[in-house]
């Protein structure tokens, strides 16, 4: 009992001294914080005041005050944490740490973010003593460089330094600025611009370095001395450029639990059995953004020390000398939480063994191999959350119970393979499921009713290119989440007039190649954020709807090769958002209507249509407009100089109309240019859930403004709830890729054909079609500047004049056709330049003179040249040197008449006349007087009806 009473007493003691001990905020920790928050310029120049409960209070408690962590025992600010609070309009600032002096037991300090561009006072400050307990400083995300963080190392309790994002270090920053922090644990300096061999230098000595991040830099190779770091558990080098063979002083790091060494430029041989004793590894990734590197994991044999959790092998050539076989070593792994062996070209069995093996792996990558066989499902329900086969030769059926083992999966990417038969009805237990991709196989039959009305999760659904067929969506379906649906390339038959009507969240909608038939629905227009429409290749008919007018949001628009007719909908130009805009293969008519909203518009094609009247003049105002298509209808009337005015069109067809005129010499003011110029991504969070999975949506790519509607899967499941370290470590970049994404078709003719342009392709064609109208006059020498132009088609027109001695600047023309025209003169011996001539047509025309026979133009024939009788040449097999001009006629003497050259036609036509009718006279006058004649004339005519009509039609019609 009286134990119990001591007991008591003390911690009554211990509870008063700490009440007595705890005295709030320090007064002049107080006046330094507000002292440094004026320092800051915080809500100056309108910015938002982001530290307002940082008040000049006498009352007021700072340990209280957010970004604000004080001792509970002493009252002293023990963190500071100043991220993102300046103002970003500040040209240049520099931090004070004098001003830091009353803090006398801060242990961590951060000031990310601020745009910081050095420090002051700090070199011989008077604060520099009082800072001796400060462990953490997080200078990242600023503009510093290295001569400001020089200093740092006269922090001698300095245990975690973050320096990543300040891309200015540079080789500034040396050996000695690093050496002196002996107590240095953690060090980030990711992402600094650093590409020094000698900044590396200085890290040797970090004996107590636990853990180092210097991805994303610029470094050529680092030195072996790094290998005495034995103590590191941590290694992050990704994304660093790196060349050459992969470190040989990784083997010394025997402590290491998380290796990163993915996207650099590595190659030769690298031997996984090298790493074999390294008995703490959980996390290992590894990658090359060249061809050139080879990890064998076979030879020599070899038995792992370690159970990891993350294992990437990716675009390394795996197992060359072992016939591309599947790493034995993983077959020891039971506790595998994530398998990345994609882009190896690996071949054999589908090792559906790791599912078999590994109970916990959540994620698993084995896409664009070479695996064959079937899918073999786990004998018990599998967690698997992310499985991506794509790209393989995986066959046969997916097994009835797929969707029933696999129910936690949230990611399924099968597309690219040969899987056949009907899809599972199991398929409806995938109720997490967010992205469906089983697009490019041999599926066939209805979709499963269950797909729609328990999948109720989806975000995207992917089933292009198979063979279902069917009603594409049934009008139970409560897909409310569903962002993007791609159907196209099946056999659907929908009637669109029998179809849902709420599907307002969808972004992209693309059911083209199929056969749906009837009108387009009105209810299509309450889809408010539809961005991408795709039903071309379909049997829809009739008018286009008003309704479609809605869509203030769409971007991509394709009716094209369809059945429908009437006038184009004027309201199209409220559609300011419009970026591409097909419609040709119909029977639209009427006029082009107004357009010039459009102001985002790259690609317009409307042709082979009926539309009537001139070519708008308003078209001018389309000056984003890469790709103009109008050929094949009726339009008349001059080309409007207007369209000079688009000089960043690569595609212009105008052929196929009833165009009159001459051809504008401004057109030379048109780029035509081979070369895009690229835009800048940008992104918006399509849709997030609780698990922390995105997907992220670029309505710009930075490869091609002819690609579009690119979705990139961002997954919340990543290695780093399978290691936690204490630095931000470089995003693994397997865990981001694209699920979806649509490249822009573009149709043109050149070199005799229509070819059809996809994506990036798009950046390196240009061409200009006039042909097959009534275009006179001659072709302006202008034409000639147009010296990235690769196709040009003047032919079938009435152009006068000669070949332009200008053209021989066409220095990029692959097809040039002048052909059915009234051209004359002879062929620019300077044509024999064109080194990328391949298709050349001048036939039909009045040219004269010799054929050029060098250059390309040696691989060219008569063909090339028909209908030009002034022509002379080898390839034509007429001799130049040979040809003469006919004898003038010889001189009449005076008074004499020469004799008739031309025949009177008038005289001929009458006495033809009058000849036929005596003959006629002549035959019935007998026939009448001579029975016997007239029954033989008649008999003839019976057999001839019998007898050669029947033989006439039959070789007429056959």
């Amino acid at each position: 009992m009286a134990w119990l009473l001591v007991r008591h007493s003390l911690w009554v003691t211990i509870v008063l001294v700490s009440m007595q001990g705890l005295q709030g905020c320090l007064k002049k920790e107080r006046l330094a914080l507000l002292e440094l928050k004026a320092s800051l310029m915080i809500s100056q120049d309108g910015d938002p005041d982001n530290l307002p409960s940082w008040v000049n209070d006498t009352e007021a408690d700072c340990c209280h005050w957010e970004r604000v962590q004080c001792n509970a025992t002493t009252g002293h600010v023990i963190v500071l944490s100043l991220e993102d609070v300046t103002s970003s309009k500040v040209a240049e600032r520099f931090l004070n740490f004098s001003l830091l002096d009353p803090f006398e037991e801060l242990q961590q300090l951060g000031f990310k973010g601020n745009y910081f561009d050095g420090v002051v006072e700090i070199e011989g400050s008077q604060s520099l003593p009082r800072l001796r307990l400060l462990e953490t400083l997080d200078l990242s995300f600023n503009n510093f460089d290295g001569r400001s963080i020089r200093s740092l190392s006269a922090f001698p309790s300095l245990k975690n330094l973050v320096l990543n994002y300040n891309n200015r270090l540079n080789g500034s920053l040396t050996m000695q600025d690093l050496s002196i922090l002996k107590s240095l644990e953690t060090l980030d300096l990711s992402s600094s611009s650093l590409s020094d061999y000698l900044v590396f230098r200085g890290l040797c000595g970090l004996k107590k370095l636990v853990e180092l991040n210097l991805s994303q830099n610029r470094i050529n190779n680092l030195p072996d001395c790094l290998g005495n770091l034995t103590n590191l558990r941590v290694l992050d080098i990704s994304s660093s450029n790196l060349k050459g063979s992969i470190p040989s002083f990784i083997t010394n790091l025997r402590s290491l639990e998380y290796l990163s060494l993915f996207d650099n430029n590595f190659e030769g041989l690298f031997s996984f059995s090298s790493l074999a004793n390294h008995s703490k590894l959980e996390v290992f990734l590894l990658s090359s953004t060249t061809d050139n590197l080879h990890v064998e994991t076979e030879n020599p044999a070899w038995f792992p020390t370690f159970q990891s959790k993350v294992i990437q092998l990716r675009n390394c050539n795996l197992n060359l000398q072992t016939n591309r076989t599947i790493p034995s070593f993983l077959l020891y792994q039971h506790g595998l939480r994530l398998v990345d062996l994609s882009h190896n070209k690996l071949m054999g069995m589908l090792p559906s063994w790791i599912l078999q093996n590994n109970s916990k792996l959540e994620t698993l990558y084995l896409m664009n191999n070479s695996f064959t066989g079937f899918v073999q499902l786990p004998t018990f329900r599998h967690g698997l959350l992310d499985l991506q086969i794509s790209d393989n030769k995986i066959g046969g059926q997916l097994p009835d119970n797929f969707g029933e083992i696999f129910s936690s999966l949230i990611y399924a990417n099968l597309s690219r393979n040969s899987f056949e038969g009907i899809l599972p009805s199991s398929i409806g237990d995938m109720q997490r499921l967010r992205m469906l991709d089983f697009s490019s196989n041999k599926f066939s039959g209805d979709l499963p009713r269950h797909l729609f009305s328990n999948c109720t999760s989806l975000t995207l659904l992917r089933l292009s290119h198979n063979n279902f067929h069917g009603q594409i969506l049934p009008k139970f379906a409560t897909l409310d989440r569903l962002r993007w649906l791609y159907l196209n390339n099946n056999s659907f038959t929908w009637n669109m007039e029998d179809g849902v009507s709420n599907r307002s969240y969808l972004k992209t909608l693309d059911i083209s190649n199929n056969f749906v038939s009837g009108r387009i629905p009105r209810w299509i227009g309450s889809f408010k954020v539809l961005s991408v429409l795709l039903m071309s290749k379909n049997l829809l008919q009739d008018e286009i709807p008003v309704e479609l007018c809605n869509l203030s949001s769409l971007r991509h628009l394709d009716l094209s090769d369809n059945r429908l007719s009437g006038f184009m909908p004027p309201c199209f130009n409220n559609i300011t958002s419009f970026k591409f805009l097909y419609l040709q293969k119909n029977s639209l008519t009427g006029y082009i209507p107004y357009l010039s909203s459009g102001r985002y518009l790259a690609s317009v094609d409307l042709r082979d249509n009926n539309f009537s009247g001139e070519i708008p003049h308003w078209m001018n105002n389309l000056r984003e407009l890469r790709v103009l298509l109008l050929g094949g209808n009726e339009l008349h009337g001059p080309i409007p100089t207007q369209l000079c005015q688009l000089d960043r069109v690569k595609l212009m067809d105008l052929s196929h109309n009833r165009l009159n005129g001459s051809i504008p010499s401004c057109f030379n003011n048109i780029s035509f240019q081979m070369v895009e110029h690229k835009t800048t991504a940008v992104g918006s969070t399509a849709f997030e859930e609780d698990s922390g999975d995105t997907f992220r949506y670029y309505q710009n790519t930075v490869w091609s403004i002819f690609t579009v509607d690119v979705v990139w899967f961002i997954p919340g499941n990543t290695f780093y709830t399978y290691y936690n370290a204490t630095l931000n470590l470089n995003p693994l970049l397997g865990e981001r890729y694209m699920v979806s994404y649509e490249l822009v078709e573009v149709e043109f003719r050149t070199k005799s054909n229509y070819y059809s342009y996809k994506g990036t392709i798009l950046d390196y064609i240009t061409g200009l079609d006039l042909s097959s109208n009534n275009l006179t006059g001659i072709i302006p020498p202008q034409i000639g500047e147009l010296n990235q132009i690769a196709a040009l088609n003047l032919s079938y027109n009435r152009l006068s004049g000669s070949i332009p001695d200008s053209f021989s600047n066409l220095t990029e023309i692959e097809s040039l056709d002048l052909s059915y025209n009234n051209l004359n003169g002879g062929i620019p011996s300077q044509l024999t330049e064109l080194y990328s001539l391949a298709i050349f047509n001048v036939s039909y025309n009045n040219l004269s003179g010799t054929t050029p026979t060098t250059g390309q133009f040696a691989n060219f024939d008569e063909n090339n040249y028909r209908g030009n009788s002034g022509l002379c040449g080898t390839l034509l097999k007429k001799s130049c040197t040979n040809a003469m001009s006919p004898p003038p006629p010889p001189a009449l003497a005076d008074g004499e008449e020469g004799e008739d050259s031309e025949i009177d036609l008038e005289s001929f036509y009458w006495s033809f006349a009058a000849s036929y009718v005596t003959i006629l006279i002549g035959i019935t006058i007998i026939l009448c007087i001579n029975p016997n004649w007239r029954r033989a004339w008649f008999f003839l005519v019976e057999w001839c009806i019998y007898h050669c009509l029947p033989q006439y039609f039959k070789n007429a019609f056959h």
